[in-house]
């Protein structure tokens, strides 16, 4: 017997799939079908497992002439004991639970801030652009004072992102780690996340609907040289389309947020949705914010280059559709391991 032919039927004999064994080997199923048709051969560190996983000698799977794996079977060492789990008490899990809920609205908030802050600079350089007889300030006085409003709205955002980060810094084991929860915590995680649902659901609902409506300035903005009306005309360039754009948005994400923090904190709670043992691993909670920072770096470097604020937002749209996509992506390797 070949070794291909030997893998197939120790495999067959414990009733296994082709991806059942590579599941217990940690390589693809192809690689598995590969074997057992003498297409590819084990590594050294693969050919062990197997050995230790079907309780037979690496020469018997090795070396065709030999046909009975009874007397190769060697003696193996015992396994050691996996490090127990950590295990969240039930006034861990409450405490957690509250500062996620008391530090859903101050984040949405400091988030919203975030992304009002350029509205001033957008709106000034706009009026330069197109009412500057009417503005008694440089080009250069008038960035200042955008750039000014700017800091003045992202400084308090980051105080806020500071100040609940370093509370809910002890619990980050629950973000990152693969814990046993102890008698209760499920039940309280349910009963609070039964209890937001419905106000979930408005939020969420509205949230979205603002996001939607924020294109609907820069519609009009585009639109404007077919438009009269004088009510029309002064919303569109006092406010500017772009500066409006932005508003809607930071309201729409303020009330998604207000409500996805304690929501996100139950399912950490429960290993639940992104929180599940399988999306826990350092690779996959590596790539989010790797991928976040190079939009955001690439955004502000087009920006301050070219200075075009009113244009450079078009980054974002594309850039949030393909993150679904590489998030998508990571939910597939971490259910599918690969070599």
């Amino acid at each position: 017997m070949t070794m291909g032919e030997k893998i197939v039927a120790l495999r067959k004999k414990e009733c296994w799939s082709q991806e059942d064994l590579a599941d217990r080997v940690d390589v693809s199923r192809q690689s598995v079908s590969k074997w057992e048709g003498d297409l590819a051969a084990p590594t050294l560190d693969k050919l062990l497992e197997l050995s230790r996983l079907f309780g037979v000698s690496t020469d018997y799977l090795i070396k065709d002439e030999l046909e009975s794996p009874e007397p190769e079977t060697p003696a193996l060492p015992a396994e050691p004991e996996a490090e127990p789990l950590r295990q969240v008490t039930l006034e861990e899990a409450k405490a957690f639970a509250d500062l996620k809920e008391a530090s859903a609205r101050p984040t949405a908030l400091a988030v919203a801030l975030c992304i009002l802050s350029p509205v001033c600079l957008i709106l000034l350089g706009g009026l330069k652009t197109y009412y500057s007889l009417h503005i008694p300030m440089s080009e250069g006085a008038a960035t200042g004072l955008g750039l000014t409003v700017l800091f003045a709205f992202i400084v308090p955002a980051v105080a806020i992102f500071v100040r609940w980060g370093m509370k809910l810094g002890k619990y980050e084991y629950l973000e990152k780690e693969i814990f046993t929860a102890g008698p209760g915590v499920e039940a309280l995680a349910r009963s609070r996340m039964e209890a937001l649902e419905p106000v979930r659901v408005r939020r969420l609902t509205a949230g979205v609907c603002l996001c939607v409506l924020s294109a609907v300035p820069v519609i009009l903005t585009s639109l404007r040289g077919n438009i009269h009306a004088l009510v029309l005309h002064t919303l569109v360039f006092a406010v500017g389309g772009v500066g409006l754009l932005l508003i809607l948005v930071a309201a729409g994400v303020y009330l998604i947020l207000s409500v996805s923090a304690p929501w996100d904190g139950y399912q950490m709670l429960l290993q639940e949705g992104d929180y599940a043992p399988e999306k826990k691993r350092p690779w996959y909670r590596a790539l989010p914010p790797l991928y976040w920072c190079t939009v955001t770096a690439g955004y502000l470097a087009w920006s301050f280059a070219t200075g075009r604020w009113g244009f450079t937002w078009i980054v974002w749209p594309p850039a949030g559709v393909l993150f679904g996509g590489v998030m998508a992506l990571l939910d597939l390797l971490a259910k599918r391991k690969k070599r």
